[in-house]
Order: structure tokens, then sequence, then C-alpha cells
């Protein structure tokens, strides 16, 4: 079965009350620092503080569209990546500070003065950025937050000998992730006693070079009978192909690069595709990985953004599997994530899904890139298991 969106979560009690208590922390915080800094009456600070929480929603909405700018530009270079980090810290940073600060401004008519505007305003920036690492760290995903999710698979042209076949799907590990509250082998653990078919990792191995050895270790020593199999992703490219390749080489564990390989039972074949990212790197050569693959054979498309199902060789594969999105990572109830890598939107990225007739499962991923938090979206261990149509040939 497929879905064509994820649902917009709904909060619960202890959310809101929370949501409630984090508000309050906010409004009395502000006040202090209007008091201390400004010398408002606690009347005028306290109305004001008001004001300042309110704003808080629209200055982060304003912080997190800028800091996507460089996202959304595709095929961008990890140097050129890195060449926005001024200008992204500036607006992480700088953006919030002044938003505050012309805010007070107003509320008191101009009438304090432009230093104490200024240091009012940084004073809440301040307190804001405390407040939410704080919060941050809570919401890091502990080793029990790790969901295996099952799903069948109705496969095209999938020969009876592969019906039952089972992919344990990995994704996005970003290892060595600051702060990270579980390890990769803790999170790794609730795969034991899967014994699948295939491992299928979709790319972005470790966040940093030093951590890439234990990433492709842990990864090596996960069991299956065909195997453990990986495509690479943009954070394995922008460290380096040749190294993370042969880190996971050396772990036992084969890279596929815009080539494919068959996989093979009692006389049938099915043909395993794996193609490079097609997002920010660009060294995606569908063409090229299909070349050789007979016309009519059962295909799986690894890959590690998911956009691939929008190239038109793309309708040969019976399922595309992908990560690179990490389910939205941070999910708010009613909103929805507010940032998604992938043309197929805000409501399309995770799971199983139907695209323009094209089978498409997103993985969640069991890492995550800054800041390492989920809400609402729990790190992902997928077991996809395929089966045989009954017009299968």
């Amino acid at each position: 079965m497929t879905r064509s969106c994820a649902p917009r979560p709904i909060p619960t009690r202890r959310e809101v009350l929370l949501a409630l208590l984090l508000a309050l922390w906010l409004e009395v915080g502000y006040a202090l620092a209007l008091k201390l800094v400004a010398g408002l009456a606690w009347v005028i600070a306290l109305w004001q503080a008001a004001a300042c929480v309110v704003a808080s929603g629209p200055l982060l909405l304003a912080v997190i569209i800028v800091l996507s700018v460089p996202k959304k530009l595709a095929r961008l270079s990890r140097t050129a990546y890195v060449a926005t980090w001024p200008f992204m810290s500036l607006a992480q940073y700088g953006l919030p500070w002044l938003g505050w600060s012309a805010l007070v401004w107003w509320l008191n008519g101009g009438g304090v003065s432009t230093s104490e505007t200024l240091r009012s305003g940084a004073a809440i920036a301040v307190f804001s950025y405390l407040s939410g690492f704080v919060a941050m760290l809570r919401l890091r995903p502990r080793p029990e937050d790790v969901e295996v999710t099952r799903t069948d698979v109705s496969v095209e042209r999938l020969p009876p000998s592969f019906d039952g076949y089972q992919i344990l799907h990995l994704s996005d590990l970003h290892n060595g992730s600051p702060l990270a509250r579980a390890s990769l082998s803790e999170r790794l653990a609730a795969a034991d006693g899967l014994a699948p078919d295939l491992v299928l990792f979709t790319g972005d191995l470790a966040a940093r070079a030093e951590a890439l050895e234990e990433a492709a270790s842990a990864l090596g020593r996960l069991k299956a009978r065909d195997g453990i199999i990986a495509v690479l992703g943009n954070h394995d490219h922008w460290l380096g192909k040749q190294p993370v390749s042969e880190a996971l080489a050396a772990a036992g564990v084969r890279v596929l690069g815009n080539e494919h390989m068959a996989l093979e039972r009692t006389g049938s074949a099915l043909y395993l595709v794996g193609v490079e990212d097609c997002c920010y790197i660009g060294r995606d050569d569908l063409p090229g990985a299909l070349r050789g693959v007979p016309d009519g054979a059962p295909v799986i498309i690894a890959t590690h953004s998911p956009d691939i199902v929008f190239e038109p060789l793309a309708a040969r594969a019976s399922l595309i599997l992908s990560g690179h999105t990490h389910g939205g990572q941070v999910v708010f109830p009613w909103i929805g994530p507010l940032y998604v890598p992938t043309r197929l939107g805000r409501r399309r990225m995770q799971g199983l899904l139907s695209v323009a007739g094209r089978l498409l499962y997103i993985n969640r991923g069991l890492g995550e890139i800054f800041p390492p938090m989920r809400l609402h979206c729990p790190p992902e261990i997928a077991l996809v298991t395929l089966r045989s149509k009954p017009d299968s040939v």
C-alpha cells in the first residue's frame, strides 16, 4: 500500500503543556532583560516581553528560510557551501538580534537610546539561544527512539524466487555529529535479529572524516545473505569520495557508483542499480548505470536523493530506495517540517510513496545534521519486503 503524503502531527497534551511552559519561561526571561538593560518598569517590561515572545516565531522562520538558501542550490560544491558560512552565521545570529532590537525600539516609540535598544535585543537573543540549546539537548534521540519500520512492496515483474526478499534499508548515519546522545552502534542495535537478505545503505556515512572508520565498521558488522551494498550521498562526496569508499571497502561494504549488479535466485535475477547523488553533487548517470540491464528485468534503484524519481529512465525501476530528507527531522505539529531538501515538497518526505506511477521509499535516516534533534520524526531502520504481483513473470 502506498501513501501520497505524510500526515501533519497533532500535538499531545504534554507537548502543549511544554510549549506553554516554554512561552512562560521566555516571557520571564525577556521581561528581566528589558528591566535590567533598558530600565523599563515591570509592567511595561512584561507586556513588551510578551510582544517579543510572539515575534519569536516569525524571526525563527526568517532565520530558517535564509539558512535554507544554500541548500536549495543544486550541485553546490563543498567549497562553495563552506563559503556561505560567514553569511549564514550572520543571518543566524544577526537577524534575531536586529529583529528584537527593532521591535523594542518601536514598542517604546523611540524612547530608548540606540545603545539600550541594541543591548536589549542582544540580551533577548542570547537568552533565546541558551533556552533553545537546552531544549535541543532534551530532544536528542535516544537508542530506544529508533523505529524499525516494516513495509511490504508489490514489485512489478519480480520473479517468484524473490518473493519475500528482505532489504534492510539504512540511510544518513551522519556518524560523529556534534552533541549526539546515542552512538551509531547503539542505534544499529535495533537491527539485531532481523536477518535480511541484503543490507542497503543510501548515503551520508559520517559528519566528519575522523568518524568514517567507526561508521564503516559498524555498518560492516551487519549480516545479510547477499552482503552489504552502499551508494554515496552529498556529505560523502564533501568528505571525499575516495576516503569514504576506501573505509566502506575495508569494512566489507561494496559501493555501487552509477553501475548495477545482479542478485540471483534459482536462475532468476533482480537488478540493483546504484546511482550517485543527483541533488547537490550532480554526478548521477542513470543511463550509464542501467546500461546492460535487460529490458523488462526487475530493477531496484538505490540512490541518496529521492529527486532521481523525476528522471525519465526512473520509470524502469520497480522500486526506488533513497534517503537524504531525514523525514524532515524536526516536524512541528500542524505545520510539518519547515524545510525538506527535495522537489517532492514538504509533505512527501518519508515512507512509501507513489510518484508519477513510480514506487519510491524515502528512509528517515539514523542520524541528524545540526541541530542534532528530532521532533515527531524518529530515527529509522527500514525492513522492506519484496512481494511478487500475481501477474509478475
